[in-house]
C-alpha cells in the first residue's frame, strides 16, 4: 500500500477543507499514502496547507459570481481565463503524480481537479457536507464511485448518483485547553460567524453589547481577523473577543449557547457536542445551503433559525434570554439532539475506500 497515490482536492472556506483534513488524517492512521493536493491561492488552505507536509499545488482561480451585475461579469472573464491557464497546471501536478484515487470536498477549488480525473479516468470520490449540494458535486456526482453525505435528505437532490450517508467529519486536532474566566454562575454563549467572521452579526452583536443588553450571559466573540481592530474595544469582565480561535473543540464544551451562521461543518460541530443555537443563515450562500442546513435542526428542535431579512434585534434579544434563563428550555434543546442520528462518519468513508480497492 506504500505506493497508493491519492489527490485530495477541496478548499476556498474551511467548511470544505477541514472534512478532507479529517479524512487524510483518518486514513494516515489506517497505512502510509502518498498524498498530494490542490487548492486555490484565494481559500483558506494557502494558510494551512503547509502544515500538512505533502506536495500541493495552489492556482489562481475563485468562485463563480452568480450575479447579472457588470462588476460580477468582469469578475466571472477573469474566472473563466483563469480556469484556462490553471488547467494546463493541474494537468502536469496529476501527471507528475499519477494519483490512483481522488478524493474531493467540493468547493469551487475541486473543479479543475475532477474535470482533469474525469478525462485521464481517474477514479474519484466525492463529499458533500450540506444539506443542499452544491454546484460542483451536482456536476460530477453522476461519475463518482460514490458521494458521501453530510445530512441524509441531501440523497433526495441526488437520485441518479451512488450516495452513502456518512454525516459530516470533524477535525479534532487540538491539545490546548481554552482558558475562560468567566463568572461561572451565568451561562456563556458562543458568537461566530465562520473562518471569515459576518458583518451583519458583528453589528447586532455590537449594538446590543453597547447598550448592555448581554450582560445576563458571558460572552465569547469569535469576530473575524479583519473586524478584530475595530471591535476589541468592547472586550471586558464577562466579555472575550477573539480575532481567531484554533481550538473551537475545547471552546464548544465550554459554552451554553452558540449563535453563528450556519455551514455544513458548524451544524456537525453542534450536533458533535450537543450544543443549543440560534442559527442566522448567511443570505448569499450558494443554493442558499445555509438556510437548508439550519432547518435541519430548527426541524429537531436543536436551534432556533432567524433569516437576515426578517432579523429583530428584540425579538434576537428574547430568545437569547429564554434560552440562557430557562434550565427547561436549554436541556430540552440538548436532549432533542438525541433524535439525530450521528453515523461512525470517517470509518464509514475510509472503510469504503480502503474495502472497494481504490487505495491498494
Amino acid at each position: 500500500m506504500h505506493n497508493t497515490n491519492i489527490l485530495l482536492c477541496g478548499g476556498g472556506t474551511g467548511g470544505h477543507y477541514y472534512p478532507l483534513m479529517a479524512i487524510k488524517k483518518d486514513l494516515e492512521l489506517r497505512s502510509k499514502y502518498n498524498f498530494c493536493y490542490v487548492g486555490a491561492k484565494k481559500g483558506i488552505e494557502n494558510s494551512r496547507i503547509q502544515n500538512e507536509e505533502i506536495d500541493f499545488k495552489l492556482v489562481s482561480i475563485s468562485g463563480i459570481q452568480r450575479s447579472l451585475s457588470p462588476e460580477a461579469i468582469f469578475k466571472n472573464i477573469k474566472t473563466l481565463i483563469s480556469i484556462f491557464f490553471s488547467f494546463f497546471i493541474v494537468m502536469i501536478f496529476f501527471i507528475k503524480h499519477k494519483p490512483n484515487l481522488v478524493i474531493s470536498t467540493g468547493g469551487y477549488s475541486s473543479f479543475l481537479p475532477l474535470q482533469i480525473a474525469k478525462i485521464l479516468r481517474v477514479p474519484y470520490v466525492l463529499h458533500e457536507q450540506n444539506s443542499y449540494p452544491g454546484l460542483v458535486t451536482k456536476m460530477f456526482s453522476n461519475k463518482a464511485k460514490v458521494v458521501f453525505l453530510g445530512f441524509e435528505n441531501a440523497k433526495s437532490y441526488l437520485q441518479k448518483s451512488k450516495t452513502i450517508f456518512s454525516g459530516n467529519p470533524i477535525l479534532l486536532t487540538e491539545k490546548d485547553d481554552v482558558q475562560l474566566e468567566f463568572n461561572p454562575s451565568i451561562r456563556t454563549i458562543l458568537i461566530f460567524g465562520g473562518s471569515q467572521g459576518s458583518k451583519f452579526l458583528n453589528d447586532k452583536i455590537k449594538a446590543l453589547i453597547e447598550n448592555n443588553k448581554l450582560d445576563f450571559a458571558n460572552i465569547v466573540w469569535v469576530v473575524g481577523k479583519n473586524n478584530y481592530d475595530s471591535l476589541k474595544h468592547l472586550s471586558g469582565k464577562n466579555i472575550s473577543i477573539m480575532h481567531y480561535c484554533n481550538k473551537m473543540s475545547s471552546l464548544y464544551q465550554k459554552v451554553d449557547l452558540v449563535i453563528s451562521r450556519s455551514g455544513a461543518m458548524t451544524i456537525s460541530e453542534l450536533v458533535h457536542f450537543k450544543k443549543p443555537s440560534i442559527l442566522v443563515p448567511f443570505k448569499f450562500s450558494a443554493e442558499n445551503h445555509q438556510y437548508y442546513n439550519a432547518k435541519y435542526l430548527q426541524d429537531n428542535l436543536c436551534s432556533h433559525l432567524i433569516e437576515e431579512e426578517s432579523f429583530d434585534s428584540k425579538i434576537f434579544l428574547e430568545k437569547v434570554k429564554n434560552i440562557c434563563l430557562n434550565d427547561r428550555i436549554l436541556n430540552s434543546m440538548i436532549q432533542n439532539f438525541q433524535k439525530i442520528s450521528t453515523p461512525s462518519t470517517l470509518d464509514i468513508i475510509s472503510d469504503f475506500i480502503v474495502e472497494e480497492k481504490y487505495v491498494i
